[in-house]
């Protein structure tokens, strides 16, 4: 019996994926490969699995918005914790976010805008300005934003593939793809495509289509055949640090959002339940765009976030508990997912750290270019154009609200 789709990656898109294009195509073979032992075991697993509505580009709030209505649904199946995100700004970013901000409308995107004043009914935070830590001028807290297990929204997505008669095959690495026209060094006559892949055992697959949903593996898995996906990795770290209470961070626990602070990028998710914050940073002039040591660094945890926390929480007592470190699939310049072909090759990704909160909607997305459709159905009912995702005829808008 042929293959008609193999999708590659069976993280949080390639599962969602996987899922919408089973269900839209119920008489197809589908088969799911994942190097790992489960959906959701690779770079899913060490997120910090926060997701938020909050962004300047309609796209973005299009596809998280989307995305965030169906994980409301599946609420405690996902552990979902609709906890709040508060953005601070210093003076300085303030007005510099001004334009973006005023063309959101509170009532609709779930936010306000807090003062000082409110900001420190929240927090117990040092606002003052000193060396390279700005002031703590203004904030948004974000309602619709919040945490959840990644690795059980992958795994939900998969779970229902199968259900469907989906295929899954764990502990399978790909290494290599099979192209037609390789005997005559691909002519230009010659109709070269993907004909099949080879995994770590040299066992081969053959499907009349290929999904390549890696993340941040997809530029070395494709660039060898000639593809320039656009997608490029970044190494990502999270540090857990134990705090003997939340009396240094917040004023009153019923309020525990994830916190943005206004130097470097930091953020923080508190775990309360567990006497942990998780931290990490979203850097950007310094971390190679490659494939790097993935060990967590502790060094970059002293120099770069401690000196941050110490700075705003001065009365916040922790340790550094655990630390991992994983890969954001970028893509430059907008920041926004891809989905594109070449042949009979699609890859999806470039969420460029925001593939959790758009999982839902990309899924959908990809399924509905797979099928051939010019527009996908969202969790909300709106209709998205699918091209605009892809890199021929992209059509998104910059992104101005970036941590």
């Amino acid at each position: 019996m042929a293959i008609d789709y193999i999708i590659i990656g069976a993280g949080v898109i390639g599962s969602a994926t996987a899922c919408y294009l089973k269900k839209a195509l119920p008489e197809s073979r589908i088969l799911l490969i994942d190097r790992n032992h489960t959906a959701g075991a690779g770079n899913t697993a060490k997120s910090a699995a926060l997701f938020r509505n909050f962004f300047s580009s309609r796209t973005n709030r299009l596809l998280a918005g989307s995305s965030i209505r169906y994980y409301l649904e599946l609420g405690s199946k996902v552990r979902l914790d609709p906890t709040g995100y508060l953005w601070l700004f210093s003076k300085e970013q303030w007005n510099d976010s001004q334009k973006a901000i005023q063309q959101l409308d509170p009532e609709k995107n779930k936010f306000e805008i807090l003062d000082r004043d409110r900001i420190m009914d929240i927090l117990r935070i040092n606002y003052q300005a000193k060396g390279h830590f700005p002031d703590v001028n203004s904030g948004i807290f974000c309602h619709l934003c919040g945490s959840l297990s990644a690795t059980a929204l992958a795994q939900h997505y998969a779970s229902l593939f199968e259900s469907m008669g989906g295929e899954i095959n764990f502990n399978t690495d790909i290494k290599e793809f099979i192209i037609t026209g390789q005997n005559s060094c691909y002519a230009p006559w010659d109709d070269v495509s993907v004909d099949g892949i080879v995994d770590q055992k040299g066992n081969a697959y053959n499907a009349k289509k290929f999904i390549v949903a890696t993340g941040a593996w997809t530029h070395d898995l494709l660039a060898p055949i000639g593809i320039a996906s656009g997608i490029l990795p970044k190494k990502r770290q999270l540090f857990a640090l134990k705090i003997k209470n939340n009396a240094g961070l917040l004023v009153n626990s019923t309020i525990r959002p994830a916190i943005i602070l206004p130097a470097g990028g930091v953020y923080i998710k508190p775990v309360l339940d567990k006497n942990i914050i998780i931290a990490g940073c979203a850097d950007d002039l310094g971390q190679p765009f490659l494939m790097s040591d993935p060990e967590p660094d502790p060094l970059y945890f002293q120099n770069a976030i401690e000196p941050v926390l110490n700075h705003y929480f001065p009365e916040l007592d922790f340790t550094l508990s655990l630390k991992w470190a994983g890969y954001y699939d970028y893509h430059w310049p907008d920041m926004t997912p891809v989905i594109e072909s070449v042949a009979n090759l699609t890859w999806v990704g470039g969420t460029s750290g925001s593939g959790i909160m758009k999982a839902d909607a990309i899924g959908r997305i990809a399924a509905a270019r797979m099928q051939g459709y010019e527009e996908a159905f969202l969790a909300d009912g709106s209709k998205f154009k699918v091209s605009r995702l892809s890199l021929r005829d992209r059509d998104v808008e910059k992104e101005e609200l970036i941590i």
